[in-house]
């Protein structure tokens, strides 16, 4: 069971950078364990792909005083054109650390590298330009001999043939009968090509379903639940759907749904409002790493059993939703501490 009994959700206005904006981070805090943890929010505000970045961390005490100062690094695919992306690691911080300042070093984007106030074209340079257009001028004159040898050869080819030109009657017009096999074969290729350029056209699109679910691309291939065309009422959320990661359970993904069974088999953010109302929800279970936003689970006023061993629940995640009191609700964890945690 994750021992973190404090989720802080902090808002950040003071950007580094518009090309890349933090819009908020949250804090994870373990008391027993003295350890603490930040997952940033961004925003990609350029039309283009975010390829990678790095931004120092400016870590502040209570006093305002500087404690800790690092240097983060994220190489791998982060982002679309204007797209807000959370990475998946985590920062470990200082324990004693109440508030950060944050600075944007360096950005790769898909035509453009950005570094300390400095832009860097990654299109085609003016150093390239100039060796290529040096090549053709070195290569004209050997073109030219080409062109003079092939001219004397064809001149010497044709004084030895008896007849200078060819006459032939072109009013006469010739079909040729195309065999059965190579209508087949094209038929083929055409559906083909057809089945890539949907493919393709699937795993660019920003929205798009697959099977009974509602998908938004969150970056590369992973992707967010943002609704559910199913008529399952006993839910199993996996951890691949297609070939797409499920990482996120979108705000109304679920609302009003007649799910009355979920079981989440994978690593997943349950934002606000992703169950609001489902009145017919009793069961929720996993074993899996689950971040539970505050009214995650709001208004499921039937939900009686609730066995999530790894989650870590914010205040409020089941407002409205379990009373142990009235409904003898029951929630299967290690620790009454954890316990109090879920119910206010």
């Amino acid at each position: 069971m994750s021992s973190f009994n404090t989720v802080t959700k902090i808002k950040y206005t003071d950007n580094a950078s518009d090309l890349i904006a933090l819009t908020e981070y949250i804090v994870f805090q373990d008391d027993k364990a003295k350890r603490k943890y930040i997952v940033f929010k961004f925003t990609n505000n350029v039309t283009q792909q975010l390829l990678g970045m790095q931004f120092e961390v400016c870590q502040y005490n209570a006093e305002n005083n500087l404690i800790e100062k690092s240097v983060v690094v994220y190489d791998k695919f982060l982002a679309g054109a204007e797209e807000e992306f959370v990475p998946k690691a985590k920062l470990r911080v200082s324990y004693n650390c109440t508030s950060i300042s944050v600075r944007l070093i360096e950005a790769s984007f898909d035509r453009f590298n950005w570094k300390e106030g400095e832009y860097e074209d990654n299109c085609y340079k003016f150093g390239q330009f100039y060796n290529d257009e040096k090549r053709s001028e070195e290569e004209k004159p050997l073109k030219k001999q080409k062109k003079q040898k092939e001219k004397k050869l064809k001149n010497k080819k044709l004084k030895k043939s008896k007849k200078p030109f060819v006459i032939r009657d072109a009013t006469t017009k010739n079909f040729t009968r195309l065999p059965v096999i190579f209508n087949v074969i094209a038929v083929f290729a055409v559906l083909a090509f057809v089945l890539a350029t949907l493919f393709i056209f699937k795993k660019d699109a920003k929205k798009f379903t697959e099977g009974d679910y509602l998908l938004y691309r969150v970056s590369g291939e992973d992707v967010a639940v943002y609704g559910y065309q199913g008529k399952e009422t006993r839910l199993v959320i996996p951890e691949k759907i297609g070939d797409y990661n499920v990482v996120k359970i979108a705000g109304g993904a679920f609302k009003k749904s007649s799910v009355s069974y979920v079981t989440f088999n994978c690593d997943v953010l349950i934002e606000a409002d992703a169950f609001t109302n489902c009145t017919n929800l009793k069961t929720v279970t996993s074993q899996c790493d689950i971040t539970v936003m505050s009214k995650g689970f709001n208004g499921c006023v039937n939900l009686t059993s609730v066995y999530m061993p790894n989650a870590v629940l914010q205040r409020g995640s089941l407002s409205g939703s379990i009373n142990l009191a009235s409904n003898n609700a029951t929630y299967k964890n290690k620790t009454e501490i954890d316990l109090k945690l879920v119910v206010e």
